[in-house]
Formats: structure tokens, sequence, C-alpha cells
């Protein structure tokens, strides 16, 4: 029987360094900027930059001081949130992404730790270190 750490594919190093939060393409990174500004962009399977076309994005931020809407806006070809995620971090980020409007929403989940990894440079949210210790560090 294969480990469930086999199971699991390599993460997918974000062009922009946030965390692509697919496996297929359209590939869906997430950042979030030192002001704490989130921004989404899309991408094919070479990690070249895709329209946004209808796609609709919202997130819900579970902080310990409540839950945050964050609706995002179309800014240079990627979609960025009206408002900065709330302070803190160690809480959990959930990403919503409809492929139109009335179309079926895919849901991602995102542990949100802005600290840097220090073996690959990356906020901890979009660590692409693999193993058994990753996002242990």
């Amino acid at each position: 029987m294969a480990s469930i750490t086999a199971l699991i594919a390599k993460p997918i190093a974000g062009p922009k360094g946030g965390r692509i939060v697919t496996q297929t393409s359209p590939h869906v990174e997430f950042l979030v900027g030192k002001d704490r500004i989130v921004t989404v962009s899309f991408y094919d399977d070479a990690l070249k930059s895709t329209p946004i076309a209808n796609r609709i994005v919202t997130a819900i931020a579970e902080a310990k001081s409540g839950k945050t809407r964050l609706d995002f806006i179309e800014k240079d070809g990627a979609l960025v949130s009206g408002k900065p995620l709330p302070d803190g971090d160690g809480y959990t980020i959930v990403l919503q992404v409809r492929d139109s409007d009335g179309a079926r929403p895919k849901n991602y989940r995102i542990v949100f730790h802005d600290e840097v990894c220090a073996e690959c440079k990356r906020a901890e949210y979009a660590c692409i270190c693999e193993g058994e210790d990753a996002h242990k560090h």
C-alpha cells in the first residue's frame, strides 16, 4: 500500500511567489502581499498567465478575530482583494473559485502562516518543501 505522502502531489511553485492551489490547469495562484492584499492569478500548464475570463473569486478568512469575507476585482490581469487579510496568522482561508456566474464553486483551503520557510525561502502558506518534515519548520 502506498504511503499517504506518496499520494500527495509535489507542490507547484507559484510564478509570483504564492501558492498554486490546483494540480491541473487552469492553475490558481494565491498570493498575499506585504500589505496583506490577496492577488489571485491563473496559469496554463506551462505556468503562463491566462485571462481571468468570467471567473469569480471570493475568500473567507477564518481568523481568531472572526470571519472576514474578501471580494475581488480585476487589476492588471489578476484578481485583487478589495481589503487586506485580518491581522495575525495560523488561520484558515477558504478560497472559492467559480468559472462563471452560476457555475459550481471549487473550494480550496489554505492555512495561512506568513513567516518565511528557512528551506525554500517562501512564505509558509506557499512553502514548496516536500517530505515528512515539510511544514514543520
